[in-house]
């Protein structure tokens, strides 16, 4: 997909889906959700997040927290509502590639994606090759399935690529391999569970479902206005 610079009005939508994703909310202090589960479990103590962490009930084993707790709050269940309307709004969009069955993602077009809307009618996987989002705008994975990566895979951004900007929508659950590298929004009620030693760039965002740490870092994706994102969809 190619890039152009858009109008003021493309650009605004895109931007309000930006902020959407990253929960702007009145409250500066609020929405900064590095994860957001109605359970989660840190199976060993040492997860570093950066960012807020929203829960109803939370781990055993301790973790580090940069930014705020909320422990079902009024934050917490605004928190929640953005979420189902993201997923909404990413699941509004129209495909603009698709592939009919389960797939490989790093085995497909070379591993590498412009900004786009893939939809896949199946689960999708990230093999120990990675992948690489290529261009500034927005990327969107709707997966029918669940999303699984491989142990030792990445998820690379070059040429303008931000991790605010790409949204992960699975139907199933969501599994990240031991000692991988991740980039994006995961949009996923269904739960999330990381392997030992991943490192994310981006947002957990399953309300409604649990989320399973190991020895992690996840680090909240830092939202940029860009000067051209992707096409209209």
């Amino acid at each position: 997909m190619s890039i152009l610079v858009l109008s003021a009005s493309s650009l605004a939508q895109n931007h309000a889906f930006g902020e959407m994703l990253n929960f702007s909310m009145p409250d500066a202090s609020a929405g900064n959700f590095a994860i957001l589960a109605s359970t989660y479990a840190n199976t060993l103590p040492g997860t570093v997040i950066t960012g807020d962490l929203g829960y109803t009930k939370g781990p055993v084993q301790p973790v580090s927290v940069s930014g705020h707790v909320h422990v079902n709050d009024g934050v917490y269940a605004q928190a929640g509502a953005f979420q189902n309307n993201a997923i909404s709004f990413a699941n509004s969009k129209i495909c603009t590639t698709s592939f009919n069955t389960s797939v490989d993602l790093s085995l497909v077009q070379g591993g590498v994606y412009t900004p786009g809307v893939y939809c896949i009618k199946g689960a999708a996987s990230i093999g120990p090759g990675g992948i690489t989002l290529s261009g500034n705008g927005i990327y969107i994975f709707k997966i029918s399935g669940a999303l699984v990566t491989a142990s030792n895979s990445a998820v690379n951004l070059s040429n303008g690529a931000q991790s605010s900007y790409v949204s992960w929508v699975p139907a199933g659950a969501t599994t990240l391999g031991t000692n991988s590298n991740f980039a994006g929004i995961i949009l996923d009620a269904s739960g999330v569970t990381l392997g030992n030693n991943v490192s994310m760039t981006g947002k957990i965002l399953a309300f409604g479902g649990t989320v399973s740490t190991n020895v992690d870092t996840i680090t909240v994706s830092q939202f940029v206005i860009a000067d051209e994102v992707a096409d209209d969809f």
